[in-house]
Parts: structure tokens; C-alpha cells; sequence
């Protein structure tokens, strides 16, 4: 059978085309990369936080996709100035989901968004607004669309990331806030030029997690390295329905 990926949707209500009705949506790169690498993409409807445990019974691996700040109140800082719009209900069952993923050593793959609310789930934190980083000199909310990559990354050796995508690669770039304080959880395996973390993997080897700055789902048509970031999900997702199949 092939593996459930179950995919935390976010909301908008300012489609004119669909009467400003709202949608729960995911964007078209996760559904298509999930499927070219065998896996089932199901939508999860942001929810209610104590509905997240029945939703994970019923997917194999947890995918948390970009969008929105994550707001400072989740790591003990006030909003500052340059923090844009959040999504409050999403915090609340995007951190619920997380915890239960990770107690059930469910595979979890995050971008952009989602790589930074996995950190701040296990106390991590966040600068607000790049802006506050004194030691940056690259562009890392992109003007140029972000379907072409703009910087490079240099990935860690020895690490999952590296053997998925190899060790200098070029990404896209489309976010204003990054990772501050990583939490002790979690290992750094990619930087951008400036020093900035790019990406990051368990620091505990019983656990499965890949988490991504940058937007893999935007650059599969011409890059053929991001398709193996999803290629390597089903694959970690196999391999947990594996050890948790009866025998």
C-alpha cells in the first residue's frame, strides 16, 4: 500500500474568483512531489488541537508546509514591528501535531514555515524579522520568482541532507524570519552564505525529521535534487510502517 502523507492545509478567504469564500488549501508542489514519490497526499484541515491525535492515526508521515509568521508568543517574546500576519488557530494545531508526530516517531518533513514552528514546538526560537540578524548580506525574501533558486547553501557533512541533495546547492528564498536558538533536538545540516540556518535534522537518530528553509515544491520542474527531499520522505515513511507493521 502506499503511504498516507498527511499535509496540515492553510485557509485564505480573498480568492475574488470564489466570492472571497474560504478554502483550506496546500499548494500543487507538495501534492505533486508526495505522488511522484509514491506516496498519498491527504489535505489535514487546520482544527480544533484536540482533533490532531485522530487525524495522525490515520496518516503515515506528517508534511508542514510554509505560510505565515509563527507568532513570538509560542517562544516568549512579545510581536515585534516587522512580524506579518499569523495564523493563530494553525500555531495552536500545528504544535499539538507536532508533539504527537514526534512521540510516535512519525517521519515529518517541513518547509519554510513549517521548519520554523517544528523548531519553536521543541523550544527553539526565532528572529522575528531577519533584519535583526547583524551578520547578513544575502537576499532571503527573494523579488525574483521564487520557481528560479537565488542563493546557494552549503549542506553538512555527513548528514541526511547531504546525501539526499548533495553539498553545494542553489535554492530559492522567500521568507523574512529564520531560525535564532535551535533547539537541542534538532541538528543544523545547511547555512546560507551569511550563516544563517538552512536546514536542520534529528539530533536523536530514533527520531525522522528533515526540515527545509527554502521551498522544494516550487523548484521540482527544473531541479531534479528537490524531488529527492520527497523521495526521501516516502522512503522514511516506508521504512516506519515497516518496524510498525505486526508481523
Amino acid at each position: 500500500m502506499k503511504p498516507i502523507i498527511g499535509i496540515i492545509g492553510n485557509r485564505r478567504s480573498d480568492f475574488n474568483e470564489l466570492r472571497r469564500l474560504p478554502i483550506t488549501y496546500v499548494p500543487d508542489g507538495f501534492v505533486r512531489g508526495v505522488q511522484h514519490a509514491g506516496g498519498l497526499p491527504v489535505v489535514i484541515p487546520v482544527s480544533k488541537p484536540e482533533l490532531a491525535a485522530a487525524y495522525l492515526e490515520r496518516v503515515d508521515g506528517l508534511l508542514l508546509a510554509g505560510g505565515q509568521d509563527v507568532s513570538p508568543i509560542h517562544y516568549g517574546e512579545e510581536p515585534q514591528l516587522k512580524v506579518k500576519e499569523s495564523y493563530p488557530e494553525r500555531d495552536l494545531f500545528e504544535l499539538t501535531a507536532i508533539k504527537l508526530a514526534l512521540s510516535r516517531y512519525m517521519p515529518i518533513f517541513a518547509v519554510c514555515r513549517g521548519m520554523q514552528i517544528l523548531n519553536v514546538a521543541k523550544g527553539g526560537t526565532l528572529y522575528q524579522d531577519i533584519s535583526q540578524y547583524d551578520r547578513l548580506t544575502v537576499q532571503h525574501d527573494q523579488t525574483t520568482d521564487p520557481i528560479y533558486p537565488t542563493h546557494h547553501i552549503k549542506v553538512i557533512e555527513d548528514s541526511e541532507l547531504r546525501h539526499i541533495i548533495g553539498r553545494d546547492v542553489l535554492v530559492n528564498s522567500v521568507h523574512h524570519q529564520a531560525i535564532k536558538e535551535l533547539s537541542a533536538e534538532f541538528k543544523p545540516t545547511a547555512y546560507s552564505p551569511d550563516h544563517l540556518i538552512e536546514a536542520f535534522e534529528s539530533a536523536d537518530q530514533t527520531q525522522s525529521v528533515v526540515a527545509v528553509q527554502w521551498h522544494p515544491e516550487l523548484l521540482l520542474n527544473d531541479y531534479k535534487p528537490m524531488q529527492g527531499l520527497f523521495d526521501n520522505f516516502i522512503e522514511r515513511v516506508s521504512h516506519y510502517i515497516e518496524l510498525n507493521t505486526p508481523s
